[in-house]
């Protein structure tokens, strides 16, 4: 019986033990929450915990966010889930952060450990100030707090070099606040700044500001401002400087413009960056222009060398001057023609042909599709014939409009030349001289085996003369057949001009005139020290000029001796007009239109601002017109008309007809 009551406890004690582990018991308390610990107010953050149960059960978590603020249950998760959950902080301080989880049962666990959150207040704005700063120099530094919170705030600084300020007095939030600091070794350094309210709470630093400190040394002397070499008195001209700074930081520049007056400082900007300034002379001389740089220390450079410009007199010579082409100057090799209204034509390197009263002022202008190299011819009826470099031939009426376009296969820099019967003959970079009708249709075409730049002249017999760089000069019949071809060693872009006697005069780029007779044969010819790409222009006594790229302007005789040489600055690629009173006149490439007598005594010279390859045409009242690479028509007093001669300027008359015999 003993043996049977003993047996019967320990199967009693059993049954009370497992029934102990099937009772269900609550979560594990979770580790402390795991987030950010330094915030900001008004900010979310999230902050996550881990809850597990013992008998697997389903789990929810709150959190304590400290200050009585506790959150509700979230849903439920599996025991181990990472639960997340987002707060905001609506003012700064120190709060506690604990988690606590339950399951379905409702069993809670206890709270977790705590952990600590420091809202503090929100840092201010990254502190502004020089990039670049010198040794042992102070310099400024403000920035900004901003707190809704809280009226006042103090800033500090700390300047990247184991230095902080002292705690500012306390300004209103929002209200800027600077500080100055002085480095005492070189290198990069991170300014940054803090704040605290008057509780002392303090906001963590804010992003940096960063500045190179350099030994302080000057910029570089900069090299000679550029610009143009010449103008004139009272007008204005710009120039352009260049500064450096051996740390490469930034720069100012100031002007000395060689006549007392000094510019004031100009905008910093990088090193090796440009800066532009104009100024105007009072008075005719040559000035020495220099130029001065200065960094943000108010370091100062040497002077540059000098840029000198040649101021000439005031203008009694000019009538008025048209811009027919604005900014960088190019080459402009259109010449004048001059219609019965006085109208002046002209082409230009944008693209345009340009119609100009007699007053200066614009008439209209037409756009063609290329550079306008071709001079403008105008025929008997009004109608303006002009080359283009989009491969077209133009035919406009007086009035702008257009008549008509003919396209070729190359470029038009040719100058148009106009038949008795109204014929239009002109060459074209296809390797074609072409004659067409009135109506455009063609009336011949003669090939080539060059580019044809000359521009074609036409006898009083009706023989068509033309160049090409085929290195022949082309004799053709007024039917487009071929007279008789005359080759020399280089191209020939010069336009030919003929004398009464029928003797044909042009130049080569192998530097010869020549002249040659109707039927070919050579009569003379004379080699200069350049290319001669102007054409001649033959005077009542038979003289003839022409200039060379050897800086020269000649005068020969009619059998071929040279009468004289006027030696220019540059090359002269201008060819000469002559007046009824002898005066020649012609541009060089050093800037300056040419005014001399017979014998080559000087009259006058007239400067402009850039070369001048244009050649010059004489209205009946004798106001002389020209183009310059600066972009501007000029029409200059004189009182003497085109001479009566064979052929007195390119295109032998003031309509640029290109036709000898049918008068000026």
């Amino acid at each position: 019986m003993s043996r049977s009551r003993s047996a019967l406890v320990l199967l009693s004690a059993a049954l009370l033990i497992i029934v102990s582990s099937c009772k269900n018991r609550p979560p594990n308390v979770p580790d402390a929450p795991t987030g950010p610990f330094t915030c900001v107010p008004d900010t979310a953050y999230v902050y996550s915990a881990i809850a597990t149960d013992p008998n697997g059960d389903s789990v929810a978590v709150r959190f304590d966010w400290g200050a009585s603020d506790t959150s509700d249950w979230t849903g439920w998760h599996s025991s181990g889930d990472v639960i997340l959950l987002t707060h905001t902080w609506s003012d700064t301080g120190t709060y506690e952060v604990k988690a606590q989880a339950r399951n379905r049962k409702l069993q809670s666990s206890d709270w977790s450990a705590a952990l600590t959150v420091r809202v503090a207040p929100r840092p201010p704005a990254v502190p502004s100030g020089p990039d670049t700063c010198f040794k042992d120099t102070t310099y400024s530094f403000k920035t900004v707090a901003t707190d809704p919170h809280v009226d006042t705030v103090a800033i500090r600084f700390a300047w990247g070099d184991g230095d902080t300020s002292n705690w500012s007095p306390y300004v209103a939030t929002g209200e800027s606040v600077a500080m100055s600091h002085a480095w005492a070794d070189s290198g990069n350094n991170k300014v940054t700044a803090q704040s605290r309210d008057r509780q002392l709470r303090s906001s963590g630093w804010s992003d940096g500001h960063s500045v190179w400190v350099f030994t302080r040394r000057p910029p570089n002397t900069p090299a000679a401002p550029t610009g143009p070499p010449k103008g004139g008195q009272d007008s204005s001209y710009a120039f352009t400087a260049v500064a450096y700074h051996p740390n490469g930081i930034t720069v100012a520049v100031r002007f000395a413009w060689g006549d007392g007056d000094t510019s004031d400082w100009g905008p910093y900007v990088a090193s090796g960056a440009s800066t532009t300034m104009s100024h105007a002379w009072a008075t005719h001389d040559t000035f020495g222009i220099t130029v001065q740089a200065r960094d943000t220390g108010r370091a100062l450079s040497q002077w540059s060398p000098q840029h000198q410009i040649i101021i000439r007199p005031k203008d009694t010579l000019r009538i008025w001057r048209y811009q027919i082409q604005s900014g960088v100057a190019e080459s402009n090799y259109s010449s004048p023609a001059i219609a019965a209204d006085g109208t002046v034509y002209v082409g230009s390197q944008d693209d345009y042909l340009y119609a100009v009263n007699p007053n200066g002022t614009l008439k209209w202008r037409y756009l063609t599709g290329g550079v306008v190299r071709s001079s403008p011819a105008i025929a008997a009826d009004g109608t303006v014939y002009v080359g283009s470099y989009d491969h077209s031939l133009y035919a406009l009426n007086p009035d702008g409009t257009l008549k008509w376009r003919y396209l070729t296969g190359g470029d038009v820099p040719s100058s148009p030349a106009i038949a008795a019967d109204g014929t239009i003959i002109f060459g074209s970079r296809d390797k074609t001289i072409y004659a067409l009708n009135p109506d455009s249709t063609v009336k011949w075409s003669y090939p080539t085996s060059g580019e044809v730049y000359s521009s074609p002249a036409i006898a009083p017999d009706g023989t068509i003369y033309c160049g090409s760089n085929d290195r022949f000069l082309h004799a053709l019949n007024p039917g487009g057949s071929l007279k008789w071809s005359y080759k020399v060693s280089r191209d020939i872009q010069s336009s030919p001009a003929i004398a009464s006697d029928g003797t044909v005069y042009f130049g080569a780029e192998d530097g010869i005139l020549y002249a040659l007779n109707p039927d070919s044969t050579l009569k003379w010819s004379v080699t200069t020290n350049g290319q001669i790409l102007t054409s001649p222009a033959i005077a009542p006594d038979g003289t003839v000029y022409f200039g060379s790229s050897d800086d020269g302007f000649y005068a020969l005789n009619p059998d071929g001796s040279t009468k004289w040489r006027y030696a220019t600055g540059k090359d002269v690629n201008s060819s000469p007009a002559i007046s009824s009173n002898g005066t020649v006149y012609f541009g060089s490439d050093d800037d300056n239109l040419y005014a001399l007598r017979a014998d080559s005594t000087l009259v006058w010279w007239y400067p402009t601002d850039y070369q001048i390859e244009s050649s010059p045409t004489i209205g009946p009242d004798g106001t002389v017109y020209f183009v310059g690479y600066d972009g501007y028509l000029y029409a200059l007093k004189a009182t003497s008309p085109l001479a009566s001669s064979a052929w007195p300027k390119f295109r032998h008359d003031i309509k640029n007809n290109g036709r000898g015999g049918g008068g000026n």
